[in-house]
């Protein structure tokens, strides 16, 4: 009967009845044991080979330089026509 005993609820401690993660997961084990979960046409060809994500880097890579060349033309295009549209209106 402190003068600071505060208050502290119970915890919620919720039980599962008719889950058990251990059975489930054997249960997983023994399907993946069997082949039970590889379901495979044949003619499947998976895309992901060794390598791939190099390739697509050093693609996206030439994609982006080729994009700031061109946006960096346009640029200097746009202040060469400013400067020109300003050196007309000055003189």
């Amino acid at each position: 009967m402190g003068l600071f005993n505060l208050y502290k609820p119970r915890e919620y401690n919720y039980r599962y009845i008719y889950y058990d993660p251990k059975k489930d997961a054997a249960k997983e084990r023994e399907k993946k044991a069997n082949g039970e979960n590889e379901i495979v046409p044949e003619d499947y060809k998976p895309t992901l080979h060794r390598g791939i994500f190099r390739e697509m880097a050093q693609k996206n890579n030439k994609l982006r330089t080729e994009q700031v060349r061109q946006s960096n033309l346009r640029l200097i295009m746009i202040i060469a026509l400013l400067l020109a549209i300003t050196y007309f209106l000055l003189k």
